[in-house]
């Protein structure tokens, strides 16, 4: 009995050490691919739309550039010129939206503007206090129409622009609501 298990254990290390063996063979033209890629963590994410073949939401990464999520996009036609110029060396900023048009001659425009807030609200990205719409505002959970329409109406007051702390000046927003809805805003206090 001894000498089976003998036998056995012998002929279950050679199972194992053959592919080792044969795995590091000077030679081999390719290695074989990794069981789990680590990916670098997403620094944000960037829309995509117009003429390419697949319009959507891409991941951007600290060394993304504008070409790089144009080429993830996928251009309907080869492109030749990217507009404005200089545009390939642009870092894309998370919640950036861009529009691509291919024209006839190859030249491709991209327009550079911001996804929608509820988009932004759905994958985390900030939104900008100066910038959000009243109905933007009133997607974010914690203010309905009311709140958005005192909010806009307390940022209009106050020259077009207000700082995320400056929610507290507004009507229906205490310290505790405040504390709910600075989350969904940028951090930086521009007034």
């Amino acid at each position: 009995m001894e000498r089976f298990r003998y036998i056995l254990f012998l002929l279950l290390a050679v199972a194992v050490a053959i592919p080792v063996v044969v795995r590091s063979r000077p030679g081999r033209d390719h290695t074989a691919p990794a069981a789990f890629s680590v990916l670098p963590a997403p620094s944000g994410y960037v829309q995509v739309d117009g003429d390419v073949r697949h319009p959507g939401v891409y991941p951007l990464t600290a060394k993304t550039m504008t070409s790089g999520v144009m080429e993830m996009a996928e251009p309907l036609r080869p492109v030749s010129t990217l507009m404005p110029a200089a545009a390939e060396k642009a870092a894309p900023v998370s919640g950036d939206a861009f529009t691509v048009a291919v024209q006839a001659d190859g030249t491709t425009v991209v327009t550079k503007g911001g996804m929608p807030a509820s988009s932004r609200l759905v994958l985390g990205i900030p939104l900008d206090i100066n910038t959000v719409s009243e109905a933007e505002l009133d997607k974010i959970p914690g203010i309905g129409p009311g709140l958005a329409q005192r909010i806009v109406l307390y940022r209009h007051k106050n020259g077009g622009r207000m700082a995320v702390h400056e929610l507290q000046a507004v009507e229906g927003v205490g310290e505790k609501r405040y504390a709910d809805l600075k989350k969904y805003f940028q951090p930086a206090d521009i007034k």
